[in-house]
């Protein structure tokens, strides 16, 4: 591939092409016993990759994550390269255990060092003081925006919509909450464990927000059983009312994916929504 012999690696062989999500192009490669973990976006500038870079060396401060080698463009086409993480078979105590330690990062506000410009639907991460002007204001309805311009029956709910809305405003919860590193994307195609059977953190969309935001996530999509939640609540307790507040979180999460992939999520998005 003339792509490959243009990363500067000596002598790359034994390419292949990889699972490793549907956003980006991968593959496994070697540099003579290295191996490698390349993304490829066609059709992007280097800095496509700048916001994941970034949220992988916030989350270094506290978890494993894969090593950034080189970023860059070829031909027109933006481009990651990583380490290889060889996998392990850990157990999810342990990585309850070590989303608690991240989460004991804690940020001067809400918000991100940049913005995720290359998202489905770009996040506006300005610094906030507000982690419910931040929640509402930059993250729920920009999406929702978004939403109903593809479903009218989304803008019959608005009646739900703004009840929820005031409802994450007037909590008390919302508040107090302390500026937190979220991994930003923590469903189950987002972590493994390596060969030595330590949680690895993998494709985050990081800022600082509510913790509770990352836990909700991971309620979304199966893989995470009850002892990543024992082991979390043991390490870190969350708050009292968490349950009723991950639904917040949830309804975002669904929204996301019902802008993305369509009618598939509208029953579930549907359901949350006339609850509020």
């Amino acid at each position: 591939m003339d792509f490959i012999t243009r990363l500067n690696l000596q002598d790359p062989h034994d390419v292949k092409t990889v699972s490793g999500g549907d956003v980006n192009k991968t593959y496994s490669l070697y540099s003579g016993m290295q191996r490698y973990f390349l993304k490829v976006q066609p059709g992007q500038s280097k800095d496509y990759f700048d916001h994941e870079i970034a949220s992988l060396k916030a989350l270094s401060q506290a978890v494993r994550v894969p090593k950034v080698m080189k970023q860059g463009e070829i031909q027109g086409n933006a481009y990651l390269l990583m380490d290889w993480v060889p996998a392990g078979t850990g157990n999810q105590e342990t990585l309850g255990q070590k989303l608690a330690d991240l989460h004991r990062v804690k940020g001067k506000a809400f918000g991100f060092e940049m913005n995720s410009d290359y998202d489905n639907v770009p996040k506006d991460n300005t610094w906030s003081s507000s982690w419910g002007e931040f929640f509402v204001k930059q993250r729920l309805e920009p999406l929702m925006t978004v939403a109903q311009k593809k479903a009218l029956w989304l803008s019959q709910r608005g009646d739900h919509f703004e009840n929820l809305k005031k409802t994450i405003m007037a909590d008390e919860h919302v508040r107090q909450v302390e500026p937190t590193l979220l991994h930003g994307d923590l469903w189950a195609g987002n972590f493994m464990f390596d060969n030595d059977d330590e949680p690895v953190f993998i494709d985050p969309n990081s800022f600082y927000g509510d913790r509770e935001f990352d836990l909700a996530v991971t309620k979304v999509f199966p893989g995470f059983n009850d002892d990543f939640y024992r082991a979390y609540q043991a390490a870190y307790p969350l708050e009292d009312g968490y349950q009723d507040r991950f639904k917040w979180y949830e309804f975002y999460y669904i929204l996301m994916h019902f802008v993305r992939f369509g009618d598939i999520y509208a029953p579930r998005l549907n359901k949350l929504l006339i609850s509020f």
